[in-house]
């Protein structure tokens, strides 16, 4: 994953800044749009209204109405500027400021017209006898004026505003982002080899990722402590074999006899056969820590898989007069590992023989039981007690007073296959309560 610059706190205040630019600038212009069309509907009512009061003032002597004297009482207020013609033709009445000519040639209602080059609002009305026209105006120019002071003052509020909102934005988002900042300086500050899981309370947002992260360290935290426990386990283990091999070709380095010599090169060998063996299983069981045999699983015979397994160890039974028998159906499909589950029948089996007396059996059963592909491993030994059978499960363990040599990794090996297929390694007794019967089962296939 590449790597991005800025933050994303950066850029998320630059996008809500521009954001609420954005809606500030239409915001403006709106109300820009909406306050002269409004300015303009009320200049329009009192255009209106102005002539609607001067026409009811007609039916008193015409002569005696005085506009110009009328005291100005707002800074919005205007002179009034109007006209007053008889039947429309006449020029009665008219403000100081009024032409001799009509203002529009229009009886009624609105117009705009242009008198001496400025444009000019009219509002025309008879009076209720239809005797006499009025008709007032407004300067277009004048009214702009009032639409820009009003829009002017309007718009410093919106200019505080921006800056304010852009400061809030600034804010929110800091105090949004202030736990994953305390995320952030956490993970920073930590030694690589303090793998603890990250704590505190985090918003419901990145709780899906800090919980991502700590399952992540808890596996880097798992890996290590397996590579560790690799390093120690082989060091422990090797240690013997080692010693032996050195000390065995020192013996045949000194030895003065044929005899002597192929004796200790026989040890040799045999020390050699063990540290190899170690290593295998050590081998094993890391891979088995990773999971790497899930990349590969599928549907596999386990019949055919536990036949295999006894054909690796015939020699060696031939050897302790310990005969192998497989009973089952060919064709029991299960579903996993089937390199993994060889390994675990091959330790059992190879356990079996081992522990058998001469002169006995060592049986493997497949068979369907329950929806699951199931493999017992029988033999007439001495059987493990009650007590002890989870106990041999655990690494490097041997039980007291055992004649037979190993590293106590076989059983482990075997348990750990079958937890990664679903069922714990089942240990109890054999056919009339005599030596061992271990059971392996997988998924059907």
């Amino acid at each position: 994953m590449s790597a991005v610059r800025g933050s994303v706190r950066g850029r998320l205040i630059a996008i809500l800044v521009a954001g609420l630019a954005l809606v500030w600038i239409a915001a403006a212009v709106a109300t820009v749009i909406k306050a002269d069309h409004e300015v303009e509907e009320i200049f329009d009512a009192q255009l209106a209204q102005k002539a609607s009061l001067l026409a009811l003032r007609l039916g008193d002597d015409v002569d005696e109405i005085d506009t110009e004297h009328a005291p100005t009482l707002h800074k919005y207020a205007k002179r009034l500027s109007f006209q007053v013609w008889e039947r429309g033709t006449k020029l009665m009445l008219h403000s100081a400021d009024s032409p001799d000519t009509r203002f529009s040639p229009h009886d009624s209602g609105y117009t705009t017209v242009s008198i001496d080059g400025h444009d000019w609002r009219v509002f025309s009305l008879w009076d209720a006898k239809r005797g006499y026209l009025v008709q007032v105006r407004d300067a277009i120019e004048e009214r702009r004026d009032v639409i820009v002071e009003i829009t002017a003052a309007l718009a410093w509020p919106l200019g505080v505003a921006l800056p304010l909102l852009a400061l809030l934005v600034w804010f929110a988002v800091g105090r949004a982002f202030a736990p994953l900042a305390r995320v952030t300086d956490e993970i920073s500050r930590r030694d690589p080899k303090y793998l603890a899981p990250l704590e505190g309370e985090v918003p419901s947002e990145i709780a899906p990722l800090v919980a991502r992260l700590n399952a992540l360290l808890a596996r880097v935290q798992s890996s290590l402590d397996g590579e560790r426990r690799f390093t120690s386990d082989a060091a422990h283990e090797l240690r013997t074999p080692l010693a032996a091999l050195r000390a065995q070709l020192q013996v045949a380095q000194g030895a003065t006899g044929a005899a002597e010599r192929e004796h200790a090169v026989a040890g040799a060998l045999a020390a050699g056969d063990r540290a190899t063996r170690v290593v295998e299983q050590l081998l094993t069981l890391a891979r088995l820590e990773h999971n790497a045999w899930q990349e590969v699983a599928q549907p596999f015979d386990l019949h055919r898989v536990a036949a295999e397994a006894i054909g690796v160890h015939e020699a060696q039974a031939h050897a302790r007069r310990v005969e192998l028998s497989l009973e089952g159906e060919p064709g029991t499909m299960a579903a996993g590992h089937a390199g993994l589950a060889a390994i675990a029948l091959g330790n059992l089996v190879d356990n079996a023989i081992r522990y058998s007396p001469p002169d006995t059996a060592v049986t493997v059963r497949v068979a369907r039981e329950g929806g699951r592909a199931v493999a017992r491993v029988r033999d007439d030994g001495p059987g493990i007690p009650v007590g002890k059978r989870d106990e041999v499960l655990r690494r490097f363990t041997r039980l007291e007073g055992s004649a037979e040599g190993g590293s106590g990794l076989g059983l482990s090996i075997v348990a750990r296959i079958a937890d990664l297929h679903g069922e714990p390694l089942a240990l109890g007794d054999g056919p009339a309560g005599r030596g061992l019967e271990a059971t392996l089962r997988f998924p059907a296939g």
